[in-house]
């Protein structure tokens, strides 16, 4: 199923799309449920995963915005 939100990190818009299946996969980030992501900030994918990392984030900062989408898409 496909998922698209918003969420607000530190006065920043963060958009997001995802494909998150039911079940866990080993193509899923994390061994989990999410195969395919694509986090968006000021309009620039910062973060982009599609069955495996084409952008992984590049900071903490970008590691933390990925946690909080995650818990976001409740997976």
């Amino acid at each position: 199923m496909w998922t698209r939100g918003q969420i607000h990190y530190h006065g920043q818009i963060v958009d997001y799309i995802a494909k998150v299946s039911d079940q866990p996969s080993d193509v899923g980030i994390d061994l989990g449920c999410v195969f395919k992501l694509e986090v968006d900030v000021a309009e620039k994918t910062i973060i982009s995963y599609d069955r495996g990392w084409d952008i992984y984030p590049e900071s903490d900062e970008q590691e933390d915005i990925l946690e909080v989408v995650l818990k976001a898409l409740k997976v």
